[in-house]
């Protein structure tokens, strides 16, 4: 019998360059399968989930937006227990996943096919507002509407995009394939119009969790975003900087409460990442949710906590069971913090050649000699165009850099900051927290 042939065999769905380091830790302990499923076709997926039978794969995760689909329907093939069709529904759509909030700002779902810009425009209870398209994701389709001029021009574009409302309503029908008519929301809108709320007054925070097949929600991990004082975000911190344990009880209230009601319409088996936003009188208000671990904080909590996301999501999508051991939220609430770890955003606001932004040489050397884990999320080679900007620029890379504390971390990121552009960067101040 084979080395491989004693260790659990397990599927991970659409790995990416970066992850290489976390797959062959993990495959010290389990026998470690690459998948890279394209579409959703019954024919694909029982063809891939035989594939996973024939390797003696017990299950599957993906960590991707673009995986969590195959998630499910692997899963669910190999006999596994995961999310319902409607429970992963109302998470890919940013309006019915705000429906479940107790307490939610204001909000209103716009369909610009199905209302004129009159009924649209009467439904805005608040000017300035967030037009959100409530099925894209990576920041695409989201507008900060000033006056009803700027959002008559945007439904208008909507309305001419063809090609986008049809691979919308291609999403909606993929999801809800085979599901219960009676389960089908009411509305499933493709824009939510929202409360826009004060950024330089609300903290960001991402949340990781998962519910096991039984329904009991666990608290897994808490990560904090930091943002520049334009509001472009400067990279992503764990543990969270600006509260402590002391807050823990609130924020597992809030999330029992809303998750709990996700298990309700049949999350089980599986991870989920929650984005919210903590206001300055200490309400906990959702961004949105992720049906799916967040695949970049796999480092976050195996530098600061020695724990692996992805494998506790194999674990987990294997058993249904709740995982043993600490997570890296009782770590945290116990003081058990090994470092502190920054996802660094490193991001150009300039067209040309990506080495015209960047100093390459010192790239190399964060690299290669202090080794430094980067993910390059635009190649050497690239050049960016007017058509590749948005107003918080381009990702170019990100980093994951530690430190023994919190000062320790600030000092080598904003070292890193100052050496890594070729020009400097005047445009984004940093936050007065973000000190050393």
């Amino acid at each position: 019998m084979t080395e491989a042939a004693t260790k659990p065999a397990v599927g991970f769905l659409g790995p990416q360059p970066y992850m290489a380091q976390a797959i062959a830790d993990m495959r010290t302990r389990l026998d470690v399968h690459e998948l890279n499923p394209m579409g959703w076709t019954t024919e694909e997926m029982d063809a891939m989930a035989q594939q996973c039978r024939d390797l003696g794969i017990e299950a599957v995760a993906g960590f991707a937006q673009k995986d969590a689909f195959h998630h499910i329907l692997l899963n669910e093939r190999l006999g596994n227990v995961t999310t319902s069709r409607p429970a992963f529904l109302y998470c890919m759509n940013k309006y019915l996943m705000r429906t479940l909030e107790s307490n939610p700002f204001w909000f209103t779902a716009i369909d610009p096919v199905r209302q004129s810009d009159e009924e649209i425009i009467d439904s805005i209870a608040e000017w300035p507002f967030m037009l959100k398209n409530t099925s894209l994701s990576l920041g695409r389709g989201i507008f900060k509407i000033k006056d009803p001029e700027q959002l008559k021009g945007v439904l208008a574009s909507y309305r001419e995009d063809v090609a986008l409302q049809e691979m919308i309503a291609h999403q909606v029908t993929s999801y809800t394939e085979g599901m219960d008519p009676a389960l089908m929301p009411e509305v499933v809108p493709p824009f939510i119009g929202e409360h826009m709320v004060d950024m330089s007054t609300a903290i960001e925070y991402c949340y990781e969790g998962y519910i096991t097949a039984d329904g009991e929600v666990v608290h897994y991990a808490l990560t904090e975003e930091v943002y520049f004082a334009d509001h472009q975000a400067l990279g992503y911190i764990t543990p969270p900087l600006t509260i402590g344990p002391e807050k823990a009880d609130d924020i597992a209230a809030w999330v029992d409460d809303y998750m709990g009601k996700l298990a309700d319409l049949g999350y089980r088996g599986q991870f989920f990442n929650l984005e919210f936003w903590i206001l300055p009188d200490g309400t906990i208000a959702l961004t949105e949710i992720n049906p799916r671990a967040a695949h970049s904080y796999h480092y976050n909590y195996w530098y600061s906590f020695g724990d692996s996301l992805y494998e506790d999501n194999l674990k987990l999508a294997s058993s249904g069971e709740k995982l043993p051991g600490k997570t890296p939220w009782q770590k945290w609430l116990d003081g058990e913090v090994n470092q502190w770890t920054l996802i660094a955003l490193i991001t150009g606001k300039e067209t040309g050649p990506v080495t015209d932004i960047l100093d390459y040489d010192y790239v190399h050397h964060l690299e290669n000699d202090e080794g430094v884990l980067i993910r390059h999320t635009r190649a050497e080679g690239d050049v960016l165009t007017e058509a590749d900007m948005t107003a918080a620029g381009v990702m170019i890379q990100q980093m994951w850099v530690t430190g023994d504390t919190s000062q320790d971390l600030i000092r080598r990121e904003r070292e890193i900051r100052s050496r890594i552009y070729r020009h400097p960067q005047e445009d984004s101040g940093y936050p007065d927290y973000w000190t050393a």
